[in-house]
C-alpha cells in the first residue's frame, strides 16, 4: 500500500456518497447435490448477494471464511470430521456479527437449543422449502443493512464530534498566535480538553507547497486538503505536534520538541513524502523554539518575519497585496519582474539585478521547477524580443538553445541556465553601444546647428527612442 493510499480513501469518503452494498455467502453441506441445488435455486441478485461459494466440509468451509469473510452462512448440522453446530461454536470464537442458519434433516430439540446458544439466527428443517429459505436469507441481509447503518450513525457523530473538536482546536490555536486576549484567557481549559501540557517546548513551522502556475483552484484545494491530511496523520496523529492554519490559509505545524531536536527528522519526514507520494517540494519555514503554549504567538512571528524579511530585498519591484494568497499574487508578481526586466533594455546591471531578484521570489514562493521553467522562458522571450525590436538587429536560434536547456530542468538549474542566456544575449551589447555613442557624438558634434531630438537620431540610428535614451 502506498503511504497515502489512506488519506486518498479518507477524502474520497467524505466527498462522495457510499456505494450499494453487496454481500457474501457461503454454503455448507457435504452433500453435493444439496449445496449445489441451494446455489442453484436462488435469486442472488435480486437477494443483494454478489458472491456464493460453496464447501464440502467443515474444513473447507473455514479456509473459505477466512479467505473470503463472507457475511451469511448456511450450514447442515450433520457432517463427517466436524458437525455444522462444532464449526458455529469454532467460527464464533472469531465472528460475532456472521449471520448464521442451520439446516438439519433431524427435527430434535437438543439440535434446536444448541443453536439457540449459540446465537444462530435461524433453524429449517430438511427438505427445504425454498420460499422459507429465501425469506430467511432476505431476514439476515435486512438485519446487516441495519446493523451497518447504524454504525454508520455512530460513524457520522463519532466523525462530527470529531470535526468539531478540529475545527475548536485550529480556532485555539489561530487565535493563540495572533495573541488574541480571549483566547489566552481560555488556555486552562483548552489545555484541560485536550490534554497538552502547559510548558510543552515548541516551534512554530510554515509548510510552503509549491506553486503550480497552471493548477486550477479546485485542483489546489484538494492538494492543500490531501497535505493537511497526510500532515495531520504525521504530526497531529503521532501527538507530535498540531496541524492548522492560519488566517492567511497557510499550513502552519506547531512542533513539540526535545533535546534531539526530532521535530527536524519529522519535518524532513514529512516533507519527502509528500514529495515522494503528491510530487510536491513543500519547504518548512521555521520559527524559533519556545516553551509554553502562551508564548506560542512569538515562534509564530519569527516564522512571519522570515517570509517578509526574504521579500523585502525585491518587494519594490512590485506591489504585494498580503491578504491574498500565494498561489493568486504570484503571476501579478511576476508581471512586474517582466516588466522590469523589458523595460530595463539597454541598462544591463539593471536587469541582472531584477533577475536576481526574481530568483529570490522564487525561493521564496516556493515555486515548482515546472512553473520556474515557464517563467523563466517568458521572461527570456520578452527581453529577447524586446532587444531584438529596441536595436533593430536580427534574432538568432539563442531562445531555442534556451529552451532545449530548460526541458527537465531543476528550479536552480533553469534559474541558473536563464541567467546565462541573458549574459550571451547581451554580451556584445557593451561594444556595440560604445560604437552607437561613438556615433551619436560624432553626429550631434558635426551638426550643433541643426535642430536635433531623441527622435530623430534614433530613427537616424534604427533603434528606438526607448532604447536610445538608456545606453550610456
Amino acid at each position: 500500500m502506498r503511504k497515502t493510499e489512506y488519506v486518498w480513501r479518507y477524502v474520497f469518503q467524505k466527498n462522495c456518497r457510499r456505494m450499494e452494498v453487496k454481500y457474501k455467502i457461503l454454503i455448507v453441506d457435504d452433500e453435493k447435490m444439496i449445496r449445489m441445488g441451494i446455489k442453484n435455486a436462488m435469486p442472488w441478485e435480486s437477494m443483494d448477494i454478489e458472491k456464493v461459494y460453496t464447501a464440502a466440509s467443515a474444513m473447507e468451509a473455514a479456509a473459505v471464511i477466512k479467505e473470503y469473510q463472507p457475511e451469511i452462512m448456511i450450514t447442515d448440522i450433520s457432517m463427517t470430521e466436524m458437525s455444522g453446530l462444532e464449526l458455529v461454536e469454532q467460527i464464533r470464537k472469531q465472528n460475532e456479527g456472521m449471520r448464521i442458519i442451520v439446516l438439519t434433516g433431524y427435527d430434535r430439540f437438543e439440535y434446536a437449543r444448541q443453536a439457540l446458544q449459540l446465537r444462530v439466527h435461524d433453524f429449517l428443517l430438511k427438505p427445504i422449502d425454498e420460499k422459507e429459505l429465501k425469506k430467511s436469507i432476505l431476514k439476515q441481509v435486512e438485519c446487516l443493512e441495519k446493523d451497518r447503518k447504524h454504525k454508520e450513525e455512530d460513524m457520522s457523530r463519532s466523525r462530527a464530534q470529531g470535526v468539531r473538536q478540529q475545527m475548536a482546536l485550529e480556532q485555539f490555536m489561530c487565535g493563540l498566535i495572533l495573541g488574541k486576549p480571549e483566547v489566552k484567557e481560555g488556555l486552562d481549559k483548552f489545555l484541560e480538553e485536550f490534554h497538552f501540557d502547559r510548558e510543552q517546548d515548541m516551534r512554530i513551522g510554515f509548510l510552503m507547497p509549491e506553486v503550480h502556475g497552471e493548477e486550477d483552484a479546485e485542483s489546489s484545494r484538494f492538494r492543500m486538503l490531501t497535505i493537511r491530511q497526510i500532515c495531520l496523520g504525521m504530526v497531529d496523529g503521532q501527538k507530535r505536534g498540531i496541524t492548522f492554519t492560519d488566517e492567511k490559509s497557510r499550513i502552519v505545524i506547531s512542533f513539540f520538541c526535545d533535546k534531539e531536536k526530532k521535530e527536524e527528522e519529522l519535518a524532513r519526514q514529512l516533507v519527502d513524502i509528500l514529495n515522494d507520494e503528491l510530487e510536491v517540494k513543500p519547504r518548512i519555514v521555521w520559527g524559533s523554539v519556545r516553551s509554553g503554549f502562551e508564548n506560542l504567538s512569538v515562534s509564530y512571528n519569527d516564522a512571519v518575519f522570515v517570509l517578509e524579511h526574504e521579500r523585502e530585498a525585491f518587494e519594490q519591484i512590485y506591489t504585494m497585496d498580503l491578504n491574498r494568497k500565494q498561489e493568486d499574487i504570484f503571476q501579478e508578481v511576476f508581471q512586474e519582474f517582466r516588466t522590469a526586466m523589458v523595460c530595463s533594455i539597454g541598462e544591463r546591471e539593471k536587469l541582472f539585478h531584477i533577475f536576481d531578484r526574481f530568483g529570490m521570489a522564487v525561493e521564496s514562493y516556493n515555486l515548482s521547477a515546472k512553473y520556474t521553467r515557464s517563467c523563466c522562458f517568458e521572461l527570456a522571450s520578452s527581453v529577447y524580443f524586446a532587444y531584438f525590436t529596441d536595436t533593430g538587429g536580427s534574432a538568432n536560434e539563442q531562445l531555442s538553445v534556451l529552451m532545449k536547456a530548460l526541458s527537465g530542468a531543476e528550479r536552480e538549474h533553469a534559474l541558473k541556465v536563464t541567467a546565462m542566456f541573458f549574459d550571451r544575449l547581451l554580451a556584445g551589447e557593451e561594444g556595440e553601444v560604445h560604437e552607437l555613442v561613438k556615433k551619436v557624438k560624432r553626429r550631434i558634434h558635426e551638426n550643433l546647428a541643426d535642430d536635433l531630438t531623441v527622435a530623430n537620431l534614433a530613427g537616424e540610428f534604427y533603434v528606438t527612442p526607448n532604447y536610445f535614451t538608456h545606453v550610456r
